[in-house]
């Protein structure tokens, strides 16, 4: 087969549309497949997933995480993702390696049922950081796991309730993990913290720019050494790590979606040294600017030659 496809079109994540019924708010999903659906895309669904069988690399945003059974994510609107088996399974030929239940709804439309009932503030914050791709924790997902699979027993209303359930119970889970290096590194969804959100907003709008760490801790009226402690107690991170992940989160993009090159998107993520950039992105990915890029496009060349 000659010039399969180009590679920016390749990076490109699919739009895929949710295939709801007309008078359906929540759809459940049982897959039980040969493998997971391909390639990387996002939908204006709310998706709540459930891993019953199989293992390998998850994709969310410009993030790379293993996945395993009964694991439990949450991808909010729009969030470009995908699962891929393990390759052991699709080279040996091992069917069914793809077990899972999935639930979709429109965020908005619950957000907007929502919106007047003080009680639900955890849960709408929940629905807001869904945006970066969550992970439930080990110590919550047991019993996650047990209210999904009562999902799927449930008639129209009770899925509906049964949903709010399961919200409520991840919004409480004090030990979220985020996915995407943009993700919110604080401990819990319930959570206000203003000094921080105002760091993360400055950091994430000018991340291309220098930024000192004098310059943020006056930012919110604190001295240096205490920004320091506060940032790290609240965050479990330190400004500095904070600050490379969302440099490199930005690289990833550029590549995946720009189809930039090494140089192009170090230079365009706040980075003037390409050394220093080489470093931060593999301490961070755990792969090299190129070995990333390939790792995903490879996935997507295979892919296609299949559909083809």
């Amino acid at each position: 087969m000659t010039n399969i496809i180009n590679h920016k079109i390749i990076m490109q994540p699919l739009h895929f549309k949710v295939p709801r019924l007309k008078d359906e708010t929540i759809r459940v999903e049982c897959w039980e497949l040969d493998n997971f659906f391909e390639p990387i895309h996002y939908h204006e669904e709310f998706q709540i997933t459930l891993i019953q069988e199989g293992d390998g690399s998850l994709f969310v945003a410009e993030s790379i995480v293993d996945f395993k059974k009964d694991d439990v994510y949450l991808f909010g609107k729009n969030l470009p993702h995908v699962f891929r088996n393990n390759e052991y399974f699709l080279q040996n030929g091992i069917n069914k390696r793809a077990k899972a239940i999935s639930v979709f709804f429109n965020q908005d439309v619950l957000k907007s049922s929502l919106s007047d009932i003080p009680e639900s503030y955890n849960l709408q914050k929940l629905l807001d950081y869904s945006v970066y791709g969550i992970k439930v924790s080990e110590s919550r997902k047991t019993l996650i796991c047990e209210k999904l699979k009562e999902l799927t027993k449930k008639n129209a209303f009770e899925k509906y309730l049964g949903l709010l359930d399961i919200l409520e119970c991840v919004s409480s889970d004090t030990k979220l993990n985020f996915i995407s290096s943009l993700g919110v590194p604080i401990k819990s969804v319930q959570e206000n913290l203003p000094k921080i959100n105002l760091v993360f907003d400055y950091v994430r709008n000018n991340y291309t720019e220098k930024i000192t760490l004098e310059q943020i801790a006056e930012m919110v009226n604190m001295s240096p050494t205490a920004f320091c402690r506060y940032f790290k107690y609240k965050s479990q991170k330190t400004f500095s790590r904070f600050l490379i992940e969302v440099r490199i989160a930005n690289a990833c993009r550029l590549m995946l979606q720009n189809d930039f090159n090494t140089a192009e998107s170090c230079y365009n993520s706040g980075y003037n040294n390409l050394s220093n950039f080489h470093k931060h992105f593999k301490s961070i990915t755990g792969m090299t600017p190129l070995e990333f890029k390939s790792k995903i496009l490879n996935k997507e060349i295979k892919h296609l030659e299949k559909m083809v």
